[in-house]
């Protein structure tokens, strides 16, 4: 595509010549290369404005396609919310996605306060609300119950079809962001270790996306703090080198180092404490 900013630096190099024989005629007051400049000012303004706007487009597009897809093709309602993962992802919509994919997008861009109004005043109108942090965990007690009762390995679950893309003729499992939001949402329940398995699955995920659903630095500092929970302080302190080797002035990274070297050396130190205690304690059985 031929930006506009190409264009008019086409126009005024064609134009050079003219504009000086103009200047000429025209005298010093005319201020015809300041007017060029402020052309290519309002250009570059309003080429990032549209960008912006093209960029939000496609965003809130792609995502409305999927939901779209996901609501034609439901067979059933029963069935489908019979899966407490399905449950979970659709609470995770209204208490994640559709905050940070739409609400945030339109919010950040003031044209669309119309659009927000309108639906505030049909939510209004209809006595909705959107589910609450409350829905999401209880959704995911449910899940937590599920995997539990079933024993349904981790790494099964997560390559569990979610949804079938009926214009690419492709099975959708989960991605990155949504293994996050279990592996997040099984840390609040203080559920560590299966936290760790559904954050190491967003953790791989995400090494696999083109484009990452899930940042790997939010899923890095989720899984340091869960190995951090069950005593791992080695796993947890190498999990946030990897922070800082992805961010170097990550504050809470760099903060969290300090402590877990801490621990680390206190360990060391209570281990050769108790070497040299049960040394001791077999000199005197010798004796």
């Amino acid at each position: 595509m031929i930006r506009l900013s190409a264009v008019l630096l086409m126009l005024g190099l064609a134009c050079f010549e003219v504009g000086n024989i103009a200047a000429e005629c025209a005298g010093p007051t005319m201020g015809i290369n300041s007017f060029l400049q402020l052309e290519a000012v309002l250009v570059k303004h309003l080429e990032s404005y549209v960008d912006k706007v093209q960029n939000e487009q496609e965003t809130i597009s792609s995502y409305l396609t999927d939901i779209d897809n996901l609501h034609e093709h439901m067979n059933s309602t029963e069935e489908y919310y019979g899966n407490p993962i399905n449950a979970f992802l659709t609470i995770n919509r209204f208490a994640s996605l559709w905050k940070h994919e739409i609400f945030d997008v339109l919010l950040a861009n003031n044209t669309h306060s119309e659009y927000i109004n309108a639906i505030d005043s049909e939510m209004d109108k209809k006595k909705l609300r959107g589910p609450t942090n409350e829905d999401l965990l209880i959704a995911a007690g449910n899940l937590l119950d599920m995997q539990e009762l079933t024993g349904i390995p981790t790494s099964e679950l997560a390559n569990e079809v979610v949804l079938r893309d009926f214009y690419t003729d492709k099975n959708v499992t989960l991605s990155a962001s949504e293994c996050y939001e279990i592996g997040r949402s099984f840390y609040d329940l203080q559920s560590y270790e299966y936290a760790a398995q559904w954050l190491q699955q967003a953790r791989k995920r995400a090494s696999l996306e083109t484009s990452a659903s899930a940042s790997k630095i939010h899923i890095l500092e989720h899984l340091a703090l869960v190995y951090k929970k069950l005593n791992n302080t080695k796993l947890a302190y190498k999990l946030t080198n990897e922070i800082l080797k992805l961010e170097p002035t990550n504050q809470a990274a760099l903060n969290t180092k300090t402590l877990l070297q801490t621990e680390l050396l206190l360990d060391r130190i209570r281990i050769s404490k108790v070497t040299v205690d049960e040394q001791t304690d077999e000199n005197h059985l010798e004796l």
